[in-house]
């Protein structure tokens, strides 16, 4: 069965924090290019809390235009609250792409988890996939919960970033023996091909922006029955994910960005995630060596 890759995209902008159109196009294009089936823009990686609500339509309708369904489009409809949320999913029915998808805001919101991904369910247009993020929102599902959930029709899939192997594989074998038809997609980017081994359905990363030929080429050679490649490429993409992100972690969405700046994809660096004065001269230095070590891994 062929395993989905999808990119957690990263949102380009300009120097003064507006839309990086040009550089957008380009970015998208050359991820289409290299196969991903899709992109999903204003999660984690995407900086959904930093923007706007008006900024945030204009960029949907700008990449569901641009698009044009040649690859799966989902938009994140992550906020402060469940109420704001599903205000956004009702401004963006208007667009055309393919899913939604949801996390729970981070507590101290008092909120009940399943309720408030149900509601999100019940009142959807189109197929939501729930972003299962428990180290962020704090809101750990129960099987039983996970259950209700893959009973609803508009579920697609779950992008599962809980780090917790015992509870990966329950939900798998709860999908298994029920016969449920959800998507069960990665979410840690050091784990493509270990996911694919263990029979979930493909992969959603944050580094897909930079790294999405590599991620595409992990699947594809297991697919292939080729995992000697698979896995040699996954340590290549861990190598990378330390070289743009830094092994403590500090450059993740300007370190991405400073990557695909200088390979002339996206016309700045600038994030509001990070403070811009993280980018010293030593570190692009170590970003613009790992780029170039795997310039023929990337495109």
């Amino acid at each position: 069965m062929k395993k989905t890759i999808i990119s957690a995209s990263i949102t380009p902008l300009l120097e003064n924090g507006e839309l990086d159109s040009e550089g957008f196009k380009k970015l998208l294009d050359r991820n289409i290019r290299h196969g991903l089936d899709g992109i999903f823009i204003f999660g984690t990686m995407g900086e959904w809390y930093n923007f706007t609500e008006e900024f945030k339509e204009q960029t949907v309708k700008f990449a569901s235009e641009y698009v044009q369904n040649r690859t799966e489009l989902m938009v994140g409809i992550t906020t402060t609250s469940l109420p704001l949320s599903l205000r956004l999913m009702e401004s963006y029915k208007k667009y055309n792409f393919g899913a939604y998808v949801y996390m729970l805001p981070a507590k101290p919101v008092a909120t009940n988890p399943l309720k408030s991904v149900l509601s999100i369910l019940d009142n959807s247009d189109r197929p939501v996939y729930f972003y299962y993020n428990p180290p962020l929102s704090h809101a750990p599902l129960s099987l039983q919960q996970f259950e209700e959930l893959f009973k609803h029709p508009n579920l697609k899939g779950i992008k599962n970033s809980a780090c917790n192997m015992w509870q990966r594989k329950e939900l798998l074998l709860l999908r298994e023996e029920k016969g449920y038809n959800v998507k069960f997609l990665e979410g840690q980017e050091w784990s493509v091909d270990e996911a694919a081994l263990l029979d979930l359905d493909g992969s959603v990363c944050g580094i897909g922006a930079l790294a999405s030929n590599m991620l595409v080429k992990v699947l594809r050679s297991f697919e292939q029955g080729d995992i000697a490649t698979a896995k040699e490429t996954q340590k290549k993409l861990i190598k990378l994910y330390h070289g743009v992100y830094g092994e403590d972690f500090a450059t993740i969405w300007s370190g991405q960005k400073y990557a695909l700046y200088k390979m002339g994809i996206i016309s700045s660096p600038f994030t509001y995630a990070e403070e811009m004065s993280v980018l010293t001269e030593p570190v692009k230095a170590r970003i613009e060596k790992c780029i170039e070590t795997f310039r023929e891994d990337l495109d």
